[in-house]
């Protein structure tokens, strides 16, 4: 199918609100090919009805796309949005370096079920659902996109979930929702519409201890759960010195990956959540020795001055699984 034939319907779609437009693009695929990495370093996001975006989103080096029928879709544009990328995604079904995943709306909002019921069939890697408070919100998607992959005959759990804290009540919660589906694959912090909720004034965000708490609260749980915590957006686009900043404390606390808002954010986010050739290398070497010291007989080895125990090696194990 020719893809900018179908971006040119597409602008004329949103332009004139005319959703027949897309008709003639209107696909199927029975399933989606599997993506080739679960490492997370940059997650960005694109509304679906922003077609200058999405013509060279797919071009973009981004871990995590995510398609936005949420914030920043007008209600009288969610159902173009819709339609646009699931006709995309049913188009671009051979993504495999990058995780595809749609952002829809809360399950209490008047779009949810529309927008679930239309962007399953075309089977993107995950489903994120918004400003989750409570296990019952994921048992209910879980359960309906349990029901999709049996009707159409998909292996079970080939679609993910991924889900947005982004309230008070939401993380009190956290450890339940993260316990309520195995489908559960990467969480995000909305920190701005968490100091909302709590009645916080956003400019201290920066600055004040309560966000270092949340965020490694936040950390802490997501990897007890090995689900993939991913650090809150930086609104400052331009303040490209000021969101590396942010990148490297978010890096530290034990955040996967960070959330970005422009390409610009992504080259550095995926800089700074890289691993280096070096730490591959001394992770390396670090199971190497242990396991050669453990046939041995030893208790421990050491390694430019490191002693390795066993704390030790099961670090350098965590490390290098991040490369599978």
């Amino acid at each position: 199918m020719n893809l900018e034939k179908f971006f040119e319907a597409a602008e004329k779609a949103v332009e004139t609100g005319n959703i027949k437009e897309l008709t003639p693009f209107e696909n199927s695929i029975k399933t989606r090919t599997p993506v080739n990495k679960r490492f997370i370093r940059s997650a960005i996001l694109v509304s679906g009805d922003r077609i200058k975006h999405l013509r060279k989103i797919f071009e973009r080096d981004v871990d995590i796309i995510i398609f936005n029928l949420e914030d920043g879709v007008a209600d009288s544009r969610k159902k173009i949005a819709r339609k646009i990328i699931k006709i995309l995604l049913s188009i671009k079904d051979d993504i495999t370096d990058k995780e595809i995943v749609v952002r829809i709306n809360p399950i209490n909002s008047p779009f949810f079920y529309e927008d679930i019921a239309e962007i399953l069939p075309s089977i993107p890697h995950a489903i994120r659902l918004s400003k989750v408070e409570s296990e019952k919100e994921i048992i209910a998607v879980d359960t309906i996109i349990s029901s999709f992959e049996k009707s159409k005959r998909i292996s079970e759990n080939t679609i993910k979930i991924h889900l947005s804290i982004e309230t008070g009540k939401g993380l009190t919660n956290l450890e339940k929702i993260l316990s309520a589906s195995k489908r559960i694959e990467t969480a995000y912090l909305g920190i701005l519409d968490l100091f909302s909720n709590l009645s916080l004034p956003q400019n201290l965000i920066e600055k004040s201890p309560t966000t270092s708490y949340i965020k490694t609260q936040f950390v802490t749980i997501c990897r007890t759960f090995s689900v993939n915590p991913v650090a809150p957006a930086y609104q400052n686009y331009k303040d490209l010195e000021g969101f590396e900043k942010e990148c490297k404390e978010d890096q530290i606390i034990g955040f996967s990956g960070k959330s970005c808002i422009s390409i610009k954010q992504t080259e550095i986010a995926n800089r700074i959540f890289s691993l280096s050739k070096e730490e591959i290398e001394k992770a390396k070497r670090i199971v190497e020795l242990y396991e050669k010291a453990k046939e041995e007989g030893k208790g421990g080895v050491t390694l430019e001055g490191l002693f390795i125990d066993q704390p030790i090696y099961k670090d350098a194990l965590n490390f290098l699984k991040k490369l599978e």
